[in-house]
Protein backbone atom coordinates (compact mmCIF):
# COMPACT_ATOMS: atom_id res chain seq x y z
CA UNK A 1 0.00 0.00 0.00
CA UNK A 2 2.63 2.50 0.65
CA UNK A 3 4.67 1.79 -2.56
CA UNK A 4 1.48 2.53 -4.16
CA UNK A 5 0.55 5.48 -2.60
CA UNK A 6 4.51 6.88 -3.25
CA UNK A 7 3.92 6.12 -7.24
CA UNK A 8 0.40 8.57 -7.22
CA UNK A 9 2.20 11.25 -5.12
CA UNK A 10 5.33 10.82 -8.19
CA UNK A 11 2.83 10.66 -10.88
CA UNK A 12 1.04 13.96 -9.10
CA UNK A 13 4.34 16.04 -9.34
CA UNK A 14 5.02 14.26 -12.86
CA UNK A 15 1.92 16.10 -14.13
CA UNK A 16 3.46 19.01 -12.12
CA UNK A 17 6.22 19.59 -13.96
CA UNK A 18 3.80 18.93 -17.10
CA UNK A 19 1.26 21.77 -15.70
CA UNK A 20 4.20 24.31 -15.61
CA UNK A 21 3.97 24.51 -19.79
CA UNK A 22 0.11 23.33 -19.94
CA UNK A 23 -1.77 26.33 -18.67
CA UNK A 24 -4.71 24.38 -17.24
CA UNK A 25 -2.73 22.34 -15.10
CA UNK A 26 -1.55 24.37 -11.74
CA UNK A 27 2.02 22.69 -11.83
CA UNK A 28 3.86 23.97 -9.16
CA UNK A 29 0.86 24.14 -6.49
CA UNK A 30 0.35 20.76 -7.70
CA UNK A 31 3.54 19.42 -6.98
CA UNK A 32 3.25 21.37 -3.03
CA UNK A 33 0.27 19.79 -2.33
CA UNK A 34 1.40 16.35 -3.28
CA UNK A 35 4.69 16.66 -1.54
CA UNK A 36 2.69 18.11 1.36
CA UNK A 37 0.26 14.58 0.95
CA UNK A 38 3.29 12.35 1.31
CA UNK A 39 4.41 13.96 4.44
CA UNK A 40 1.55 13.60 5.99
CA UNK A 41 0.67 10.19 5.25
CA UNK A 42 3.88 8.99 6.24
CA UNK A 43 3.80 11.21 9.50
CA UNK A 44 6.51 13.99 8.91
CA UNK A 45 9.30 11.72 8.86
CA UNK A 46 10.70 11.69 6.05
CA UNK A 47 9.44 14.94 4.20
CA UNK A 48 10.32 17.39 7.29
CA UNK A 49 7.93 20.80 8.19
CA UNK A 50 11.60 22.33 6.68
CA UNK A 51 11.81 20.54 4.15
CA UNK A 52 7.92 21.24 3.46
CA UNK A 53 8.78 25.00 4.96
CA UNK A 54 11.22 25.48 1.69
CA UNK A 55 9.12 23.66 -0.84
CA UNK A 56 6.68 26.05 0.21
CA UNK A 57 8.65 29.30 -0.19
CA UNK A 58 9.56 27.80 -3.52
CA UNK A 59 5.56 27.42 -4.51
CA UNK A 60 4.98 31.18 -3.60
CA UNK A 61 8.27 32.20 -5.20
CA UNK A 62 7.48 30.16 -8.55
CA UNK A 63 3.58 31.77 -8.38
CA UNK A 64 4.87 35.28 -8.03
CA UNK A 65 7.65 35.32 -10.85
CA UNK A 66 5.20 33.22 -13.32
CA UNK A 67 2.75 36.25 -12.88
CA UNK A 68 5.22 39.11 -12.66
CA UNK A 69 7.49 37.60 -16.26
CA UNK A 70 4.46 37.70 -18.08
CA UNK A 71 3.35 41.36 -17.06
CA UNK A 72 7.21 42.71 -16.81
CA UNK A 73 7.84 41.44 -20.19
CA UNK A 74 4.83 42.89 -21.72
CA UNK A 75 5.64 46.21 -19.50
CA UNK A 76 9.36 46.29 -20.77
CA UNK A 77 8.09 45.98 -24.72
CA UNK A 78 5.40 48.58 -23.95
CA UNK A 79 2.17 46.84 -23.97
CA UNK A 80 -0.94 47.99 -22.37
CA UNK A 81 -3.19 46.36 -20.16
CA UNK A 82 -5.17 45.12 -23.03
CA UNK A 83 -2.05 43.31 -24.18
CA UNK A 84 -1.32 41.54 -21.45
CA UNK A 85 -5.26 40.34 -21.32
CA UNK A 86 -5.19 39.32 -24.66
CA UNK A 87 -2.19 37.61 -24.14
CA UNK A 88 -3.97 35.75 -21.37
CA UNK A 89 -7.06 34.86 -23.23
CA UNK A 90 -4.45 33.94 -26.80
CA UNK A 91 -3.04 32.07 -24.76
CA UNK A 92 -6.56 29.49 -24.13
CA UNK A 93 -7.75 29.93 -27.18
CA UNK A 94 -4.82 29.11 -28.58
CA UNK A 95 -4.28 25.80 -26.44
CA UNK A 96 -7.66 24.44 -27.74
CA UNK A 97 -7.70 25.91 -30.87
CA UNK A 98 -4.18 24.97 -32.25
CA UNK A 99 -2.71 22.75 -30.06
CA UNK A 100 -0.02 22.15 -29.56
CA UNK A 101 1.69 25.36 -31.37
CA UNK A 102 -1.47 27.38 -30.29
CA UNK A 103 0.97 28.10 -27.00
CA UNK A 104 3.11 29.94 -28.84
CA UNK A 105 0.72 31.89 -31.82
CA UNK A 106 -2.12 32.49 -28.92
CA UNK A 107 -0.50 34.27 -26.51
CA UNK A 108 1.29 36.38 -29.60
CA UNK A 109 -2.27 36.88 -31.78
CA UNK A 110 -4.04 38.09 -28.56
CA UNK A 111 -1.27 40.29 -27.22
CA UNK A 112 -1.47 41.97 -30.71
CA UNK A 113 -4.46 42.09 -31.16
CA UNK A 114 -5.73 43.29 -27.90
CA UNK A 115 -2.41 45.92 -27.83
CA UNK A 116 -4.08 46.69 -31.50
CA UNK A 117 -7.33 47.83 -30.13
CA UNK A 118 -5.86 49.53 -27.35
CA UNK A 119 -3.36 52.13 -29.69
CA UNK A 120 -4.33 51.62 -32.95
CA UNK A 121 -0.91 50.94 -33.92
CA UNK A 122 0.34 48.11 -35.77
CA UNK A 123 4.14 48.50 -34.76
CA UNK A 124 3.69 49.12 -31.14
CA UNK A 125 0.86 46.18 -31.10
CA UNK A 126 3.84 43.65 -32.61
CA UNK A 127 6.19 44.60 -30.17
CA UNK A 128 3.91 44.28 -27.21
CA UNK A 129 2.76 41.05 -28.36
CA UNK A 130 6.14 40.10 -29.12
CA UNK A 131 7.58 40.81 -25.24
CA UNK A 132 4.63 39.09 -24.01
CA UNK A 133 5.52 36.01 -25.52
CA UNK A 134 9.13 36.51 -24.27
CA UNK A 135 7.91 37.72 -20.19
CA UNK A 136 5.24 34.67 -20.86
CA UNK A 137 8.06 31.94 -21.99
CA UNK A 138 10.70 33.08 -19.53
CA UNK A 139 8.23 32.27 -16.46
CA UNK A 140 7.92 29.32 -17.73
CA UNK A 141 10.87 27.80 -18.40
CA UNK A 142 12.16 29.38 -14.46
CA UNK A 143 8.77 27.24 -13.68
CA UNK A 144 9.84 24.29 -15.50
CA UNK A 145 13.56 24.15 -14.24
CA UNK A 146 11.91 24.96 -10.62
CA UNK A 147 9.13 22.01 -10.81
CA UNK A 148 12.37 19.63 -12.09
CA UNK A 149 14.71 20.84 -9.03
CA UNK A 150 11.64 19.98 -6.49
CA UNK A 151 10.64 16.55 -8.35
CA UNK A 152 14.28 15.77 -8.14
CA UNK A 153 14.96 16.71 -4.32
CA UNK A 154 11.23 14.97 -3.88
CA UNK A 155 13.00 11.43 -4.96
CA UNK A 156 16.22 12.00 -3.18
CA UNK A 157 14.67 12.22 -0.05
CA UNK A 158 12.21 9.36 -0.47
CA UNK A 159 14.70 7.20 -2.22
Amino acid sequence: MENIFLISVIILIVIGVAGTVVPLIPGIPLIFVSILAYGWHEGFNVITPKYLAIMGALTVLAVIIDYLSTVLGAKYFGSSKKGVWGALLGTFAGLFLFPPLGILIGPWLGASIGEYIDCNNLNKAMKAGVGTVVGLFSGMIFTFILSLIMLISFLIIVF
